[in-house]
């Protein structure tokens, strides 16, 4: 008989839940499962067998509990890094048609137990291994069901799976939700400020689409270099001048980062938006040196590659319901492009994979996955780090003079916020050339500082 999804959803458990760690080092052709604790307070090492099929006494008598090589070695090991002596061990052996329960001396504790009986057996030492039971019985009574049925049920109060849908309903209540309201209240006050109070605010008046995002945060690599100002890597999704793209992008992250904070966590959701915004960033302003980008729509990709990567391989049912709910998001961002510029393309899926990278990574401990495939995570975030680090600095020899930025800068002396001088000093200084090398368009900017600051901006002188 097989007990593999009864282990797997054992070692997931204990992993997630309990917060055990998976001792790995074992022979390939031993399909047991070893976990362990330092500081748990009953049981620091864990044990599950799925393979035994001898007796009771015969697995008593042969004293496989002590002189298991494996757990000898596992006991050295937690004693030698951990400095702890006393250990205690929980085996639990899935079998056929069997309910046993022996505790020695020690302290130790064998659990013989059935695919009917386990989770009761563990409930006295792990009270909160029932959601097992509860995720199994609503998930299989719905997958058995008519649809009649289902509803017959749900009309019971007292039902389990009414309890069970109860109890996810709560987990996907957006009353639970954190990080979600405050990352769209910032979405939504950034643009609103911009477009009513920008031009009083930052003097915003005369500047076109491109120069306005560059003055609420959006990115540029002249503005990364120039003047250090790394800070737009975490403010260039504030900010879009277009307000149906706004009204649309808001509607459809706070269904995806919905359900990625009640799935996966606040913390989770947290560390995807402050490590993959600058990420992504980062890699388009240093690939594309001449592109202006800002807005929310990576924002989006970053949240949906996310989900997608960290519920892969799950079924259970707030992730089918998560699945389903945004599948509208990955239309969404197949289809925008054709109207809004091809360009959006590949913000999108550079959104899309480092969101992926991220959720892949943050789920690390999920059990039946190869061990290979976490290369995936690494992989993506190292080469585009790498890449933007040698884009950055080889790009910096061979600038264009671009007067889109130059118009935000003077936006900026015109609000109070840079002094002339800065600005005088971040054009002189940006090549690195030495000074008889610059080119002559460059060297004849000099005698035009006057007129920048008389006429509010360059960008149009420049092209004259």
């Amino acid at each position: 008989m097989s007990f593999d999804k009864d282990k797997l959803s054992l070692v997931d458990y204990f992993l997630k839940q309990e917060k055990y760690s998976v001792y790995k080092s074992k022979p390939r052709n031993n399909n047991n499962a070893y976990l362990y604790k330092v500081d748990s307070k009953e049981f620091q090492i864990i044990k599950i067998i799925d393979n035994f099929s001898g007796e009771f006494n015969d697995f008593i008598i042969n004293d496989e509990i002590i002189n298991d090589e494996i757990v000898q070695t596992l006991k050295t090991f937690l004693n030698k890094k951990f400095q702890r002596e006393k250990l205690t061990i929980l085996s639990i052996i899935l079998i056929e048609n069997r309910s046993q329960i022996y505790k020695d001396d020690s302290g130790d504790v064998t659990l013989f137990v059935n695919q009917n009986n386990y989770l009761d057996r563990l409930k006295n030492y792990y009270p909160n291994i029932t959601m097992l039971e509860k995720n199994s019985e609503t998930e299989s009574s719905m997958a058995e069901m008519t649809t009649e049925e289902i509803l017959g049920v749900i009309k019971d109060p007292n039902s389990k799976l009414t309890k069970n849908l109860k109890q996810l309903s709560d987990t996907l209540s957006v009353n639970n939700l954190g990080v979600t309201w405050v990352l769209i209240a910032l979405l939504l006050v950034i643009p609103i400020a911009g477009i009513f109070f920008g031009e009083q605010i930052f003097n915003t008046q005369g500047l076109n689409e491109k120069e306005t995002q560059l003055v609420y945060g959006g990115i540029t690599r002249d503005l990364l270099i120039w003047n250090n100002q790394w800070w737009r890597l975490w403010t260039y999704v504030l900010f879009s001048s277009n307000s149906l793209l706004i009204v649309l992008n808001l509607f459809m992250i706070f269904t995806v980062a919905h359900y990625v904070e009640a799935l996966l966590g606040r913390w989770r959701l947290s560390v995807i938006l402050l490590l993959g915004i600058p990420l992504a960033g980062l890699f388009l302003g240093a690939m594309l040196p001449n592109l202006i980008f800002g807005g929310s729509t990576i924002l989006l990709a970053i949240l949906w590659g996310s989900l997608f990567s960290y519920n892969y391989g799950k079924e259970d049912l707030g992730v089918l319901i998560a699945n389903q709910r945004t599948l509208i998001i990955m239309l969404w961002l197949l289809i925008m492009p054709i109207f809004l510029g091809y360009s959006y393309y590949l913000i999108n899926f550079v959104g899309f994979f480092v969101g992926s990278a991220i959720g892949y990574g943050l789920e690390f401990n999920r059990s039946h996955r190869v061990n290979w495939t976490m290369l995936y995570p690494v992989f993506i975030i190292v080469t585009m780090i790498t890449v933007s680090v040698i884009a950055l600095l080889w790009i910096r020899y061979v600038p264009p003079y671009n007067g889109e930025v130059i118009d935000a800068l003077v936006s900026y002396w015109r609000a109070g916020l840079m002094s002339r001088s800065a600005i005088e000093d971040m054009l002189n200084n940006y090549y690195l050339y030495p000074k008889p090398d610059w080119p002559i368009f460059l060297l004849n900017s000099q005698t035009r500082f006057d007129n920048l600051f008389a006429l509010g901006g360059l960008g149009n002188l420049w092209q004259r």
